[in-house]
C-alpha cells in the first residue's frame, strides 16, 4: 500500500483539485492522510467531508516539513508517496511508479517528470526525450547528484515515492529550513541509496500561481541565498563523512550558482556578495568580479534584470514557467 502524504495549510481553495486527483488513480492501493498544518480557513470542513476516504489529521503550524513527518509516522503503507496540497496527479501517476519499482526491486524511491502550470500556460520541467536519452534505456539513474547537475532532473516532492525504510535510516524532514526540507532530505538519502528510479512522462501538475501571503513571502526569504549557503556548507560535511563528495561537489557548485543569480536578480546585495566568498572554490575571480560589479547598484541591475525577462514573458521567448512573477509583485529591496 502507498500512503499518500498531503500537507495542507489554509488550503481551502485547492485541496479538493489535490484530492480529487488521487481518488481519480488507476493504482488503486493507497490511503490518503491530509495533514492540517494550523489552518484557519475552511481546510478542515473540505478534507472531513470525503468521510472514510481520506485521514484528517490537524497539528499546531509547524511548516511543511513537520506536516510531512507527521503525516509519515502516521502512514500504514510500505510506500510513501507526498502531494503538495495545490498541486495535482495526472491519472496513471501512482501505477507507472509502482511497475517501474516492481521491475527493479533493489531500487528504494522513485520520481517523475511534471508540468508546470500558471494560469493557463502549462510546460514540461524537462523535456521527456531528453530525460529517456540519459536514462540509457534504463529505469534509473545510478547517482541522484549527477541526474541532477548533468541530466537536468528535477526532483520534487509531488512526484516522488519513497520506501518507509529510507526514513528509518536517515530521518525525519528537519524543521529548520524555510523552503530547503525537501532537498535536504533527498540529499541526505541520496548518501545511502544514491540510486533512483525515474519516469520521463511528465505526470505531475505544479501549480506555481497558487500563493499566499506566508508561502510567497518565505520564497522570498529563501531567495536571498542565506539558506542555500547553509545547506550547501551543511552537506559538503556530510557528503565527505559519506564517500560521496566527488559526486556532491559538482551538484552543490550548480545549486549555489543558480542561488547566487536569482540573490542577484532580487536585489540582495550582501547576500550575493556572501555566497561567492564563502565559496570560492565554486566561483573563480571572474565570478566574484562580475559579483561585485552587478550588486554595485543591485536596485537597478535588478529591475534591468527583471525588466528584461518580462518583456521576453510577454513576447512568448520565455518557455520556461517559474514563480518569478509572483515573487516580483512581492519583493521588498534590501540594499545593503
Amino acid at each position: 500500500m502507498i500512503s499518500v502524504v498531503i500537507p495542507a495549510f489554509n488550503a481551502g481553495r485547492f485541496i479538493r483539485r489535490t484530492i480529487d486527483s488521487i481518488l481519480g488513480q488507476t493504482y488503486r492501493d493507497y490511503e490518503i492522510i491530509v495533514v492540517d498544518d494550523g489552518s484557519s480557513d475552511d481546510t478542515a470542513e473540505l478534507v472531513k467531508s470525503y468521510g472514510a476516504k481520506v485521514r484528517y489529521i490537524y497539528q499546531e503550524n509547524a511548516g511543511d516539513g513537520p506536516a510531512r513527518n507527521t503525516g509519515i509516522q502516521a502512514a500504514k503503507g510500505e510506500w510513501i508517496a507526498f502531494l503538495d496540497h495545490d498541486d495535482e496527479w495526472l491519472p496513471e501517476k501512482l501505477e507507472l511508479q509502482m511497475e517501474l519499482l516492481s521491475r527493479n526491486s533493489d531500487l528504494l524511491w522513485c520520481a517523475t517528470n511534471f508540468y508546470r502550470q500558471s494560469g493557463t500556460r502549462k510546460a514540461v520541467a524537462v523535456n521527456p526525450t531528453d530525460v529517456r536519452k540519459s536514462l540509457v534505456n534504463n529505469d534509473y539513474f545510478e547517482n541522484f547528484f549527477t541526474a541532477t547537475y548533468r541530466n537536468g532532473c528535477n526532483f520534487m516532492s509531488t512526484t516522488m515515492i519513497v520506501h518507509r525504510e529510507l526514513f528509518e535510516e536517515v530521518g525525519f524532514f528537519d524543521s529548520c529550513w524555510l523552503r530547503g526540507a525537501d532537498v535536504d532530505m533527498w540529499c541526505r538519502i541520496a548518501y545511502h541509496f544514491p540510486r533512483i528510479g525515474c519516469l520521463a512522462e511528465p505526470l505531475a501538475v505544479l501549480h506555481i500561481e497558487a500563493q499566499d501571503a506566508i508561502s510567497t513571502r518565505l520564497g522570498l526569504q529563501a531567495k536571498r541565498g542565506e539558506e542555500a549557503r547553509k545547506l550547501i556548507a551543511k552537506h559538503l560535511e556530510l557528503a565527505g563523512e559519506h564517500g560521496q563528495l566527488d559526486s556532491f561537489k559538482p551538484y552543490a557548485k550548480q545549486f549555489l550558482r543558480k542561488s547566487l543569480i536569482t540573490s542577484i536578480y532580487r536585489g540582495f546585495k550582501a547576500d550575493s556578495r556572501m555566497i561567492v566568498k564563502q565559496f570560492p572554490e565554486f566561483f573563480p575571480w571572474y565570478w566574484r568580479i562580475f559579483t561585485y560589479i552587478f550588486t554595485m547598484f543591485p536596485r537597478v541591475t535588478s529591475n534591468i534584470l527583471q525588466g528584461v525577462a518580462y518583456v521576453r514573458y510577454l513576447l512568448g521567448l520565455d518557455r520556461q514557467i517559474s514563480r518569478r512573477w509572483i515573487y516580483s509583485r512581492a519583493a521588498k529591496y534590501e540594499d545593503k
